[in-house]
């Protein structure tokens, strides 16, 4: 029998600034056909080990803003495999979702669990963290993009997701259904010689403004720290959203999805 390779859990150096994102398989969709993600984890798309499957949760949201769970298996060595069904045309989103108390005792030193579980400890932050990406299904023409309300912090396109290169794209960062303005945060691109990060910041209504001009993956990583406090549970907030989506040459819209 293939001894299965140990993959490392390192769901737990989130305390760190690891974070989840979604890429999804490049394909054609209709309604009816399931819809494919990959997670992956790690800090800003560099690959590291994988989160505890079961401490996530994984959704699909339809263009009318219905959810289904999302099915989730080991994949290849370092992601998961999300498989969705869908029932409409659209842009379907699919969701990680990852919600944690972490206790910092010192300078360096974490154990999970609340504050009424870690009384001494010198901070206790509530780690959520949620991956999106958006998928097209189907032939449709619209190009509006619909926020997902509920969500502690989101980012999300709002028009989308047949991105070509040359073109203005625009994302908007929520924190608690509510635009969070001046938000650094970074853009990565996935190039053949590695990893190229890009600071952004967004203006006053949350957004970002992203003109892409080479084709291939993106990842956009949001981090907001948060004073809000829950009783016996944490004294803050550390609130992380990454979106991937990936970007087209002006050739490949043109001939690309006709089929």
């Amino acid at each position: 029998m293939e001894q299965k390779k140990m993959v490392r859990d390192t769901t737990d150096l989130l305390v760190y600034g690891h974070e989840g994102w979604l890429e999804y398989y490049p394909s054609h969709y209709h309604a009816g056909d399931p819809i494919m993600a990959k997670l992956k984890w790690g800090h800003n798309m560099e690959v590291d080990g994988l989160p505890r499957m079961n401490e996530l949760t994984y959704r699909a949201y339809a263009p009318d803003g219905t959810f289904v769970e999302a099915k989730v298996e080991e994949g290849g060595d370092f992601w998961f495999d999300l498989t969705a069904d869908t029932d409409q045309e659209g842009f379907y989103t699919i969701i990680t979702h990852y919600d944690n108390c972490y206790a910092r005792y010192g300078a360096d030193r974490y154990k999970r669990g609340s504050r009424v579980e870690n009384p001494d400890a010198d901070e206790v932050l509530d780690y959520c963290q949620y991956a999106t990406t958006c998928i097209s299904v189907g032939h449709h023409h619209e190009t509006q993009m619909y926020h997902i309300p509920g969500l502690a912090i989101s980012l999300l396109p709002t028009t989308g997701p047949k991105y070509i290169v040359n073109h203005e794209i625009t994302f908007q960062l929520m924190v608690e259904d509510q635009p969070a303005p001046q938000n650094e945060t970074v853009l990565i691109y996935q190039s053949e010689n590695g990893l190229v990060e890009t600071q952004v910041v967004s203006d006053e209504k949350g957004q970002f403004h992203i003109t892409p001009d080479k084709s291939g993956l993106y990842c956009l990583i949001a981090r907001v720290r948060r004073e809000q406090k829950k009783e016996g549970e944490y004294d803050g907030q550390s609130l992380t959203a990454s979106h991937c989506f990936r970007v087209m040459e002006e050739t490949q819209h043109h001939h690309g999805h006709e089929h």
